[in-house]
């Protein structure tokens, strides 16, 4: 499901800028600030409705206008399909095909997409939160039960913590069962994800010259305990603090090489390789033509690790979006091969 066309108006920097692209890999050179994060995010808001940047819709829009439209074209099965996403001030519209939808999820669908930007080696040594994130993008395509039960589970948790910061433990009690009941569902689509991306990331570490590697699904509550008695032993803690502790919303996952986590045993530069190895994993697995939206390959890599890096994306099933200061910042990739383009204080031509 490749981009082959995208119109921007009034994002950031970019006053107006109307592109086609190679359906396998684009270029975009230019110099810091010239507008080449912009131009991935702008990608990036057609595709999911939202920003990597910032959830403010309004730093998003140019400084002195009132509105933004990100609008292109996805070719699927040999016809294309207009997508569109329009803000103004904090409104959003979503358009495909010329009609309006209200959820996301049918967006999502047309076009996959995944960015990738410099702070990637944190990727294993930051928050639990930014993991299931990336987790749950590759969950979301590959499991149909997980989006509705994680829906559900993100309402019924709201309730559970209104009833523990009122005291109410029958209420937290009864909001608890409905908790499990879901929780079990999400649990068990993030685990079976995680063991049938385990091949496709073990591959993808030993050609980075990681060997041994592997993932482990690290469920948030007590290791040893189910989720239903989790939740019920931890009714009096919980309802000390006024909130859940054990559940899905506390989940995990640690990328491991010999056995060891990868945290605090390795350089960034190999925790950069591992995240890398995971994300064309997932892309592999999706089955599907996603877009990559990489800022700044070069960063925190050496030339040898650029280059079997750049390897392993010429051969990926993906529709493929680098930005690089200069040529050599490429990371090895043959621009004979690639659509090139060149952004210079906003604008954006190709050559």
């Amino acid at each position: 499901m490749p981009l082959v066309r995208l119109e921007v108006f009034h994002l950031r920097n970019l006053r107006h800028a109307l592109l086609h692209f190679d359906p396998c890999l684009n270029l975009i050179l230019g110099p810091n600030a010239s507008g080449k994060t912009s131009l991935l995010e702008a990608i990036y808001l057609l595709a999911r409705a939202r920003s990597f940047r910032t959830s403010r819709s309004t730093e998003v829009i140019a400084h002195g206008s009132a509105w933004m439209t990100v609008a292109g074209k996805v070719l699927q099965e040999g016809r294309e399909i207009s997508v569109g996403v329009g803000l103004q001030g904090k409104k959003r519209q979503i358009k495909l095909d010329d009609k309006l939808v209200q959820a996301r999820a049918e967006l999502l669908q047309v076009l996959p997409v995944q960015f990738i930007d410099p702070t990637l080696h944190t990727l294993f040594e930051g928050a639990p939160k930014f993991r299931r994130k990336l987790l749950d993008w590759g969950v979301f395509y590959a499991e149909r039960e997980f989006l509705p039960a994680w829906r559900r589970y993100q309402r019924i948790l709201e309730q559970r913590n209104a009833a523990l910061r009122h005291g109410d433990a029958e209420g937290a009690k009864l909001w608890g069962r409905e908790l499990m009941k879901y929780g079990k569902i999400i649990e068990d689509c993030r685990s079976r994800y995680l063991k049938s991306l385990q091949s496709e990331f073990s591959q993808a570490s030993q050609r980075l010259g990681l060997e041994q590697s592997e993932l482990r699904y690290l469920p948030g509550r007590v290791e040893g305990k189910d989720l239903e008695i989790a939740i019920a032993d931890d009714l009096e803690r919980d309802l000390r603090f006024g909130c859940t502790h054990s559940g899905p919303h506390r989940d995990d996952f640690m990328a491991y090489v010999a056995g060891r986590p990868v945290c605090g045993f390795f350089s960034r530069g190999q925790m950069k390789l591992l995240a890398y190895a995971l994300v064309l994993a997932q892309l592999r697995r999706l089955g599907r033509t996603a877009c990559l939206l990489i800022d700044d390959l070069a960063s925190e890599l050496d030339l040898r690790n650029q280059a079997l890096l750049s390897e392993l994306i010429v051969q990926l099933k993906a529709q493929v979006f680098i930005t690089a200061t200069r040529p050599q910042g490429l990371g090895g990739l043959s621009p004979p091969a690639a659509r090139i383009f060149q952004v210079e204080n906003g604008v954006i031509q190709a050559i």
